[in-house]
């Protein structure tokens, strides 16, 4: 399958380069019949990719990555294995967050730089103080008095963000899980959670530059803030949140085989954010734009779960018609082990995730340049 470029007065030089010069980022083979796993990229080419991933409004790829080791430029422990087109991807596993080793240090500052992929860790941060150095203030309990509460979050907030800044990631994604474990107080405590949000947002996300700091220090611009969880079910977001701020809301759709079920999930994110929704603060299709649907690796690496249905998924209700914010996989590692199908753009590694990016960016393309009969060759 090849894309065809319908509409000639939208190919910007970028987007001219991504499919003809890089079509191996979304394609199924080049567009110019040229073998490009035989093919040295160029710097023209990572230039092209880096300003395509910033591209406004377009969506994600995000992986959580574990195994991670970063030895080796290929490979399922490596980020620069993973596809090019890979948007954000997330240090999840049990391996040092904040510690990282020179190769895994190596290896994320490549990827960044050159490829232009976002690289972020995920925190359960279920307790004040979780994954800091040790601090008294940070001993609160379960207690719900704003005055103990907020000086506690407030100096975790900033900790995190500071770590964060010192190992070189690009953000923070909260696994937001209340209805796992006892003792998560930051996780069940609804006033802790509120202020957490609140306070994550003076570093992390659209709120980050606010001059209203209240003696904060000022924050790096376009580190991403990241909610993944429960959001959208189970015990879901408070509605109080301060969470028109957040960039990504990852929903752990594992096992969403449906577009009914798929829809379900997209709309309680909306129901989520509805006061925000209702005071103009975001509208029902920025909800949309920023919400991801992932697949759990660990279950469904030879069938594809829901994946590529998720990859296609257009959310539709009331006439909105927005295509999702992106689609991922939780476990990425499992899907680079050759599946036995067909070779998918001449390599059997990573068979459904660059499917997936196939699909999803045809999609995105395909909606914002649309067939007209007067346009088709």
């Amino acid at each position: 399958m090849k894309i065809n470029i319908l509409n000639k007065s939208f190919l910007l030089a970028f987007v001219c380069i991504l499919f003809v010069r890089c079509s191996d980022w979304t394609d199924m083979e080049s567009v110019n019949d040229t073998d490009l796993n035989l093919t040295t990229k160029t710097d023209e080419y990572y230039a092209a990719l880096r300003e395509w991933k910033n591209t406004p409004g377009l969506p994600q790829t995000f992986v959580w990555f574990d195994n991670w080791n970063g030895v080796s430029p290929t490979g399922e422990n490596s980020l620069r294995g993973l596809p090019d087109s890979v948007t954000i991807a997330s240090n999840w596993g049990g391996h040092p967050k904040f510690d990282l080793s020179p190769e895994r240090k190596a290896d994320m500052e490549y990827v960044q730089r050159v490829k232009g992929t976002k690289v972020v860790v995920t925190l359960f941060s279920a307790k004040v103080g979780d994954d800091m150095p040790e601090d008294p203030i940070y001993n609160i309990g379960n207690s719900s008095d704003e005055a103990v509460v907020r000086p506690a979050i407030r100096k975790y907030a900033e900790a995190i963000y500071d770590a964060v800044v010192e190992a070189g990631y690009d953000g923070y994604d909260w696994d937001y899980e209340p209805s796992q474990g006892s003792g998560n107080y930051l996780w069940k405590n609804k006033t802790q959670r509120r202020i957490f949000v609140e306070e994550l947002g003076y570093w992390f996300g659209t709120g980050s530059q606010r001059v209203d700091r209240d003696g904060r220090k000022p924050a790096i611009p376009g580190l991403l803030f990241i909610i993944d969880g429960e959001v959208g079910t189970w015990t879901h977001m408070d509605k109080d949140w301060e969470s028109q701020y957040v960039d990504y809301f990852v929903l752990q759709a594992y096992g969403s085989m449906t577009e009914s079920n798929r829809t379900t999930r997209v709309r309680g994110v909306i129901q989520d954010m509805s006061e925000h929704i209702a005071a103009g603060r975001i509208t029902e299709q920025e909800v949309v734009r920023r919400t991801i649907l992932t697949e759990n690796f660990e279950s469904y690496a030879n069938s594809g779960g829901g994946f590529l249905g998720m990859s296609e998924f257009i959310y539709e209700p009331n006439g909105l018609n927005q295509q999702i914010g992106g689609c991922g996989l939780y476990r990425s590692g499992f899907d680079y082990i050759p599946k036995g199908k067909d070779d998918y753009d001449g390599s059997p590694e990573y068979y459904f995730l660059r499917r997936g990016i196939t699909n999803l960016y045809r999609i995105y393309y395909e909606r914002l340049n649309p067939t007209t009969p007067d346009s088709e060759e």
